[in-house]
């Protein structure tokens, strides 16, 4: 019997039957119901706390514009006069009531211009839990790689494991019959240790990747048991053009012209709040001799003569502009992202399909090569150990850059398809 199994050929990832055999689970036990990436990614739209808050400043907008629309009340006047004086005048004898109401008309459309203030900072708010929705979608879909990334992650440290563990059987084997030596037998405890070491901190790295994207839609980690999924980085790379063509469609774009569209309403609110109102009023005096009485009636509007609003409507034009300003640092900081992830995609891309079509089978041979001259006896066990090594750190660094690729494609994908269209089919990619 062979002292080494072979190692499994790397095929593009590692199955599923892989990562249930590496955590432990029986074969008889039922499957753990698979998490999809289109299901993570609806979780966090509907379950997200951030945006379940954030709902409540779309309904507040929503009664903002209902109380826009309210015109001023009435004002009801009540006034005495010729009382409490001397004379003729004294206690009551002379009083004179004046029951009026007043109402002030508003001028230069004021009313349908707050109107159209609350209606456009409603825009704005549905625009920042737009753009708030991106950001939370892009925070699910990269911590769905993380997730699949430690489970391969935790499936490549369960193979080092287990050929450890065979081993340190088959060395004790070895020196009790006297073919090899007590050094050997340290060498190979060494190396269990080492290999239970890394399958921990692999275990570790599971249960926070797996609280991380929980916490994307308020869950806890009992919510994630497995994600669907590979990775198979492709052969080309996806159109850089066909990514820049979707950049403009960012939500951070539509918000910055909500938030313009509000300033203007503002400047235009802030000029008819120039225009002066009028205040109407009208009521009846009550005379002070017998049961008289008479019909009074007036008409007040301020003099603009100092105060024309001039100070507001100075603030709001200086905010439009400063708004329309934004928008190219709202392109340039879009664009800005895009590149470094798609320079990241490219060089993780490059890296990924070097290692495979290259280094992999190079470093494969090498230790099939040196496994066959241990097990002949032509070399000793710590050359095999190495050789191993080797093999396994080459692994963790090609899935090391796979990972790198998706999260690029995530990142790209964050900036221009919110639906991750490229990234499903990457993971999902046979």
């Amino acid at each position: 019997m062979s002292l080494f199994i072979r190692l499994y050929r790397p095929c593009p990832s590692l199955g599923l039957a892989l990562i249930l055999t590496a955590v432990g689970v029986s074969a008889q036990e039922a499957a753990p119901p698979l998490l999809s990436l289109s299901a993570a990614l609806q979780r966090a739209a509907e379950q997200n706390p951030g945006l379940a808050a954030q709902g409540y400043s779309e309904r507040a907008a929503e009664a903002l514009i209902e109380q826009a629309g309210f015109r001023p009340n009435p004002t009801l006047d009540v006034s005495l006069e010729n009382f409490a004086g001397t004379g003729a005048f004294r206690a009551l004898d002379g009083v004179e009531t004046t029951v009026g109401a007043s109402q002030v008309i508003e001028r230069g459309g004021k009313r349908a211009k707050r109107v159209a203030l609350a209606g456009r900072e409603r825009e704005a708010t549905a625009k920042e839990f737009a753009v708030h929705r991106a950001e939370i979608l892009a925070a699910s879909a990269a911590a769905y790689i993380d997730v699949l990334v430690a489970q391969q992650r935790l499936a490549l440290a369960g193979e080092p494991l287990k050929l450890a563990r065979e081993t340190v059987a088959a060395v004790d084997t070895r020196v009790k019959a006297a073919v090899a030596s007590p050094a050997e037998a340290a060498r190979s405890r060494a190396a269990l240790a080492s290999s239970q070491a890394d399958y921990a901190r692999a275990e570790a790295g599971l249960v926070n990747a797996r609280a991380a994207l929980a916490a994307t839609w308020g869950g806890s980690t009992a919510d994630v048991s497995t994600v669907a999924g590979t990775l198979q980085i492709p052969s080309e790379l996806p159109s850089e053009d066909a990514f820049l063509a979707k950049l403009a469609a960012h939500p951070r774009f539509e918000l910055q012209q909500a938030v313009i569209a509000g300033r203007r309403a503002s400047l235009e609110l802030a000029r008819s709040q120039a225009t002066q109102d009028v205040t109407v009023s009208g009521g009846v005096r009550f005379l002070r001799e017998g049961s008289d009485a008479a019909f009074v009636a007036g008409v007040s509007v301020p003099i603009p003569f100092r105060n024309k609003n001039q100070g507001n409507i100075r603030a709001a034009r200086e905010m439009l502009a400063g708004a329309e300003q934004s928008v190219r640092t709202v392109e340039v900081e879009l664009r800005v992202a895009f590149t470094a992830a798609w320079q990241d995609l490219a060089a993780a891309h490059a890296a990924a399909l070097n290692l495979r079509r290259e280094a992999l089978p190079a470093t494969e041979e090498a230790y099939a090569a040196v496994r066959s001259a241990y097990e002949q006896g032509q070399l000793p066990l710590i050359d095999v150990l190495d050789a191993q090594r080797s093999l396994v750190a080459l692994r963790r660094e090609l899935l090391d850059a796979e990972a790198a690729y998706a999260a690029a494609l995530a990142r790209a994908e964050a900036l221009t398809d919110p639906s991750f269209t490229a990234l499903t089919a990457l993971i999902t990619r046979s």
